[in-house]
């Protein structure tokens, strides 16, 4: 009965909805000094990315509250095999800003090749998603090879990148949290054009 009053973190009003498609439910959470969330339920297999570091607080459910601090670029899998059910606040004098992605897809659609490039150090490779640290020097780049399913990459702050999928080239001047998500079938090449830029790239399965 607890569970079925709460809302799905997808529709908790700090969890903003950025894109969403067939793999991945973007939702970038922005919390202001002192500010809470509602109660919400985690139930599907999520990335979580910290942008910020930043001290928190939690409270499941029925349970007691957990002091907590955030370190901008901490990445991790959780597959919520358990539905989580809590609510967040942060206590510090800065805004709060992780992002939580939803894989979406239920089931994995392809099991690519691990990707090998010096720019790349894997973090995890899980049954719906492999996470990769993607750090590029100025004026490195990465080549990404075509995909039957996609990649998302989040930036963990400042970034000057020309994106280049297929014939189409994009220039973008990225902040910590702005994405690019890489279409199935389209070879994709990211070239840093000024300061070393740190990103994390998830490959979909």
């Amino acid at each position: 009965m607890y569970a079925m009053a709460q809302p799905a973190v997808k529709d908790e009003p700090r969890h903003h909805n950025v894109f969403e498609n067939d793999y991945v439910r973007v939702l970038d959470v922005w919390l202001a000094p002192g500010d809470t969330t509602q109660y919400h339920i985690h139930a599907t297999p999520s990335v979580f990315i910290m942008l910020t570091s930043t001290v928190t607080g939690s409270q499941p459910a029925g349970g007691e509250p957990i002091r907590s601090a955030s370190v901008a670029g901490s990445t991790w899998y959780d597959s919520l095999a358990t539905q989580r059910i809590h609510r967040v606040w942060n206590e510090d004098t800065a805004w709060f800003h992780p992002m939580d992605i939803e894989l979406v897809a239920g089931k994995a659609r392809s099991n690519e090749p691990v990707l090998k490039d010096a720019a790349l150090e894997l973090l995890f490779d899980e049954p719906l998603v492999r996470g990769y640290k993607l750090t590029l020097p100025v004026k490195g780049n990465v080549q990404l090879p075509a995909s039957k399913t996609g990649y998302l990459l989040v930036s963990l702050g400042q970034a000057e990148v020309s994106l280049q999928s297929n014939a189409v080239i994009e220039r973008r001047f990225m902040k910590a949290g702005h994405y690019c998500w890489a279409e199935a079938g389209k070879q994709l090449t990211i070239h840093n054009s000024n300061t070393i830029a740190a990103f994390r790239l998830l490959q979909l399965k």
